[in-house]
């Protein structure tokens, strides 16, 4: 059995009201023996960040779904040259297109939230804020969210120095689930803190998961995303992947 991928990113109130696209994107690949996932989360600042998140995903997830290692048994050192590579061959395509439009590079700011897993274990890697859980049978492995020195600054795959902020987390074996979300995500599926998921959240959403298709279990994951009492937590987009392990 494979893992079952399931993904969905809702638009905030605060860009219905402000006439915006959702900037939050996300993509996820079946691999041999497990996936590749990826969530981004555009810059409100950045003019195409929307188009940059959506491209970031899209490559990002290609490429890594196309390594012929498995990455559990890669080094850290190793994994993070692979992710690097998958990384820059992304941003190298925004700046060819920012080129072609005649914008800039940073109008496509996006973070990145990712997880590249195998049959036994793999890697979150992280870029800027959002954050990825792993769940194990006696705790969460969690990759979280970095920011700058100011309130609401983080950092972006666009800026000149992303490598210095590329950060790699392993998953050991027996990982039960991951959890890929947007900033706008972590009110309701984090707890207090973002230390563990919220189970009470989760539990029963995995549950439903468990039992259905991904077109289903997608279309229910955007309307529980899309409810109006995710309102009262945040305006921000939302954004959750969700990758539920195969039952042994």
């Amino acid at each position: 059995m494979s893992w079952q991928l399931f993904g969905a990113s809702a638009i905030g109130t605060s860009h219905i009201a402000g006439d915006l696209p959702c900037q939050d994107a996300h993509a996820y690949r079946h691999t041999g023996n497990g996936f590749v996932g990826v969530v981004c989360d555009g810059a409100g600042s950045a003019a195409y960040s929307d188009a940059g998140a959506r491209l970031v995903c899209t490559q990002v997830a290609e490429a890594l779904a196309d390594a012929t290692t498995p990455p559990e048994t890669l080094t850290l050192e190793l994994a993070t040259d692979r992710v690097a590579w998958a990384l820059a061959g992304a941003r190298n395509r925004l700046a060819r297109r920012a080129l072609a439009e005649s914008h800039e590079l940073k109008d496509y700011a996006c973070t990145v939230v990712g997880a590249w897993m195998g049959a036994q274990g793999g890697w979150l890697f992280h870029i800027g804020d959002g954050l990825a859980a792993a769940r194990l049978a006696d705790a969460d492995t969690i990759s979280a969210p970095k920011n700058g020195e100011y309130a609401n600054e983080t950092f972006f795959l666009t800026g000149h120095d992303w490598t210095t902020h590329l950060r790699l987390t392993p998953v050991e074996e027996g990982c039960q689930s991951v959890l890929l979300m947007s900033d706008g995500a972590m009110g309701f599926v984090m707890d207090k803190g973002a230390h563990q998921v919220y189970a009470p959240f989760f539990e029963p959403v995995a549950r439903f998961l468990r039992s259905s298709d991904e077109a289903p279990g997608n279309e229910a994951l955007q309307a529980t995303l899309a409810d109006e009492r995710t309102h009262h937590i945040t305006g921000d987009d939302k954004t959750l992947l969700i990758a539920l392990a195969p039952r042994a």
